[in-house]
Formats: C-alpha cells, sequence, structure tokens
C-alpha cells in the first residue's frame, strides 16, 4: 500500500514562514547587522625599540698639557763651556788661514711653552734667547775675540691619531727659526755660529717630542672609552609624571676620529645600539658587556633617536564630545543624556545615547580611526561615520540623526585633540634630564630636536600618540 505523501498547503506555508523567520534572525544577530554595542578592545602596551647612535666625545683641555711641558722643559736650554773647533777658514792675500776657537755660552727660554690645536694638529711653540762667545785659540787668532746673540721660536707638531687597539700615534715633527740668528766679526768677516748651537736645541726637541707622546699616553683614551661603554648601559629617566624610562643596549663601537682644534684635544667614538622607551615602573637594567673590537666605520655619529609617547586620556576627549553635543543641543540639535568613549580594535567608538522623555532613549555608535598630523600637532578623526548597521531597528529621532551629514561634519572638528603642549613638556623634560653629570668625570649632553608621528596606539584609558623623537647625545669627558 502506497502512502500518500503530499504536504498539505498550510504545513508548506508554516514551515516556510520558520525558515525566513530564522533566517532573519541569524542576519541580525551576524556582525554585518547586530545593533549591539561595539566590544571593548584596546591596544596591548609594549616598550617600544628605536636604533640610536650614541657619540661618546672625550674632550682634554691642552692646559694641563701646557703646566706638564713647563714644569718639564727648563729655562736654560742649552749650554755649553768652551767647545774647540774650526770656526774660520779663508784664504787672505793667496794663502789658506785656519783660526780655531773656543766658544761658549747659552740658550735660554725666554717664555712659557704655548700648546694649540689648529687644523687637526697639535702644535707647541716657545721663544728662545741664544748668546755666544768665542776666543782664538793659535798665533794671533789668540788676540781676536767676540760675542753673539741670536733670537729663534722652537716649534713642534704632531698629528694625533687612534690606532684599533686603541693606543694614539702622533706622526711628530719639529723645527725652529731664527729670528737673529747668532754671528761674530772678525777681520771683517761674519761668522755663523748657529750651526754649533742647533744640534743641542734638535737633542733638546727629541726630548720634548718624548715629554708630549707622555702626556698622551697619560690620557688613557682606551679607558675612557670602556667608562662610556657602560656608562652608556644606564637606564635614564626623562619624565617624571607619568614615569619614562629610556634603556640603550649599545651593540658596538667605531672610532670617529681624534681631533685638535683651539685648547682642545678630542677623541670621539660611535656607540651605536637600541634604545627603548618603557612607560611605568624602571625596567631591569641591562648588564654592560666587554669594550667590542673598535670598528672604523662612521656612518652618521650622534645621531640619537628614541621614540617619545604623548597620551591623551579619553576623559578629555569625552568632556570635548560633551562640549560639542551642548552647543549642538543649542542651535536645535538633539540632546543626548549619555556620552561613551572606548577602544575598539584599533578605532575609536564613540557612544550617544538620545534624551528621550521618557525612560533610557536609544544608543547610537559612531566609529573613527585617529590620525596624528604633524603639521597642526592635532588628533584627528577623519572617517567618523556611524556603523552601517546603526539604522537597523532605529527610532525616527536615530534615523534622522543618521541622515544629518553637518552633525557629523561638526563633531569631527569639535572632537580634534591638540598635543603640541603635552609633547613640548616631555620633549623639554627629556632634554633636561640627557644633559646631566655622569661622575667620574663624565657627563652627557642630549637635545632632541624634532619629533614626527611614528604610530596611533589606543590604550584602555587614553590615546598615545608615538612620537619619534631625534637629536643628538654625547657622553663627554674632560670638559
Amino acid at each position: 500500500m502506497v502512502k500518500n505523501t503530499k504536504i498539505h498547503p498550510m504545513i508548506r506555508t508554516a514551515r516556510s514562514l520558520a525558515w525566513r523567520a530564522s533566517l532573519l534572525a541569524a542576519l541580525l544577530s551576524s556582525p554585518c547587522y547586530a545593533i549591539d554595542k561595539p566590544p571593548l578592545s584596546a591596544d596591548t602596551a609594549v616598550p617600544v625599540t628605536t636604533t640610536s647612535k650614541i657619540s661618546a666625545i672625550i674632550e682634554f683641555g691642552l692646559a694641563d698639557m701646557d703646566r706638564a711641558l713647563e714644569r718639564k722643559i727648563p729655562r736654560t736650554l742649552v749650554s755649553f763651556d768652551d767647545r774647540t773647533t774650526r770656526c774660520w777658514n779663508r784664504r787672505v792675500l793667496g794663502r789658506i788661514v785656519d783660526i780655531d776657537c773656543t766658544y761658549s755660552g747659552e740658550v735660554e727660554r725666554t717664555g712659557p711653552v704655548s700648546l694649540r690645536a689648529e687644523a687637526g694638529r697639535l702644535n707647541a711653540t716657545t721663544p728662545l734667547f741664544g748668546s755666544v762667545e768665542a776666543r782664538g785659540t793659535k798665533g794671533f787668532a789668540r788676540m781676536l775675540h767676540g760675542s753673539a746673540e741670536g733670537a729663534m721660536t722652537v716649534f713642534a707638531s704632531a698629528r694625533p691619531r687612534l690606532r684599533p687597539d686603541w693606543s694614539i700615534s702622533l706622526d711628530m715633527s719639529e723645527g725652529f727659526r731664527w729670528q737673529q740668528p747668532p754671528t761674530l766679526q772678525i777681520l771683517g768677516f761674519r761668522i755663523n755660529l748657529s750651526k754649533y748651537v742647533e744640534p743641542k736645541i734638535r737633542a733638546q726637541l727629541s726630548r720634548v717630542q718624548g715629554d708630549v707622546a707622555a702626556n698622551v699616553r697619560a690620557l688613557n683614551i682606551r679607558g675612557k672609552a670602556e667608562a662610556a661603554w657602560q656608562k652608556a648601559f644606564a637606564n635614564v629617566q626623562i619624565v617624571d609624571a607619568p614615569p619614562i624610562w629610556l634603556q640603550t643596549t649599545p651593540q658596538g663601537i667605531a672610532f670617529s676620529g681624534v681631533r685638535a682644534e683651539g685648547r682642545v684635544l678630542e677623541g670621539s667614538v660611535e656607540i651605536a645600539g637600541t634604545t627603548q622607551t618603557t612607560i611605568g615602573a624602571q625596567p631591569a637594567v641591562n648588564a654592560p658587556t666587554p669594550l667590542p673590537t673598535l670598528a672604523d666605520e662612521v656612518s652618521n655619529p650622534g645621531r640619537f633617536e628614541i621614540i617619545v609617547p604623548v597620551s591623551l586620556d579619553y576623559s578629555m576627549i569625552r568632556q570635548q564630545l560633551r562640549d560639542a553635543m551642548a552647543a549642538n543641543a543649542g542651535q536645535g540639535g538633539p540632546n543626548f543624556s549619555d556620552f561613551d568613549i572606548y577602544p575598539s580594535a584599533g578605532r575609536l567608538v564613540v557612544g550617544l545615547r538620545l534624551a528621550a522623555a521618557s525612560g533610557p532613549g536609544d544608543w547610537v555608535y559612531l566609529t573613527a580611526t585617529p590620525k596624528a598630523d604633524d603639521s597642526s600637532q592635532t588628533v584627528q578623526f577623519p572617517d567618523l561615520a556611524f556603523q552601517a548597521d546603526a539604522a537597523a531597528g532605529a527610532t525616527p529621532d536615530v534615523v534622522s540623526l543618521l541622515g544629518n551629514s553637518s552633525f557629523l561634519q561638526t563633531l569631527q572638528q569639535r572632537l580634534a585633540t591638540g598635543y603640541q603642549a603635552e609633547r613640548d613638556r616631555i620633549i623639554a623634560s627629556a632634554n633636561a634630564k640627557l644633559t646631566r653629570p655622569l661622575g667620574d668625570g663624565f657627563r652627557s649632553e642630549g637635545r632632541l630636536a624634532s619629533a614626527g608621528v611614528a604610530r596611533v596606539v589606543l590604550l584602555p584609558d587614553a590615546l598615545r600618540i608615538d612620537l619619534r623623537a631625534s637629536g643628538s647625545l654625547k657622553l663627554l669627558y674632560g670638559l
């Protein structure tokens, strides 16, 4: 017996309506059609890191070297007594006449040692004055005698160079020039005595060269570089409220030149590494590593870059929203009884609750991606818009609000929030904290000169603008 499988029309209609109802419920519950409040979803606050290069400049004033040379170079530089030599040889009336003589005298330093740096070289000068007396020794020459005086300037020059093993090569040269060479007048002939004096002076110059080299070695450039390297690992608090910390991790060191200029001998190295910015508690201090091998490539000495966070509390933006809504209501716009602002998956949610005659009114939600503008130093919301599903099941008041484009434009303008004052406060604090004594003759000198937007982060309680601030940071010794 075959069963009748025909379905009654009323049953078919009931099933169709049920299917359509379930489909509509599914669509309304999907993200595209939901009219629920957008979920709270803030960005994660993590330390931010940039690559930086610190210029460690070790500078030594030349006054100490001046005093050391002044002590070591005697006032009487050279003295000689009764030295015998053939001092004159001439043809007289067809005959060769040789005159032997003895000479004595001294060369004195008549002024201080002047040490200066010029065009990359280290120069030392001092004035000398010599007096010589000569007397013939044989025959009629014993009746001949005379004296002579002469002035000269002695100078020494060195070009300091730092070797890969941190020792300094001076490449030193020395010399002198006469303003008035010492000469004797004998029988109408002039006898130049400088050739007897100069060997003694050259011997003293060699001694001066050794003294300068010893003083430069005593500067201990390597030891100062090791101290600068270790100090670069220290944490630095650049802002007190909120606490903002910088933690530099040096990774390499390169030589960027030993220079001599004015009254300063300067050795400069570049420390390259990363700098991390942390907000809140002080991070654990990194243990300093040993001073690495000195490299010889320097790309941009002294370039220093950090991330400077500038925070805008949501309460500040909420107050601007409240003021904007009050102004809008005063011009005949809708009234709102409550406001809400919070982050949701990289966007800022603006919640508006319409005022109702009886009972709580409807909530409508706007979303926007905040953009930080460098030129005006404001956070703007150019894509502020109602949710695409906001009209679903909306009351006539909400529908009217959604269709008001001028309302959105006014709200965009009113929500724009400036951050220049907070930026300037943090930069000024960082500059003050980066310039400070470090102990053991060291001090740091830092200045951030520019800052551009790196990113915008939506945290649970504030909108944070991470600025990439750049400038210079030096570790100085001896100034």
